[in-house]
């Protein structure tokens, strides 16, 4: 079994991110496999299309927004890497 199901969907996003951002900046883009069903402003259209159009299925709903995932290990700042058992 695949261990992310959205993979493909995922993949396609990061082909096309360039082309997104430069379209469909701070959208929220509904993708299925290799294909963009739609843009919407928020979250709840473009989830709505999503189950309309699909169903039951998995789908992808990815805002075009050009940021990294920054991960903060609050455990640094408070000091907890350094504490003992």
């Amino acid at each position: 079994m695949d261990t992310n199901i959205l993979q493909k969907e995922l993949d396609y996003y990061e082909k096309n991110k360039e082309l997104f951002l430069k379209n469909y900046s701070n959208q929220f883009l509904l993708i299925k496999n290799e294909e963009l069903l739609g843009s919407f402003t928020n979250e709840v259209d473009a989830y709505n299309t999503g189950i309309k159009k699909l169903g039951n299925q998995a789908f992808l709903i990815k805002q075009a927004i050009q940021t990294k995932f920054i991960q903060t290990n609050y455990s640094l700042y408070s000091g907890l890497i350094h504490a003992s058992l």
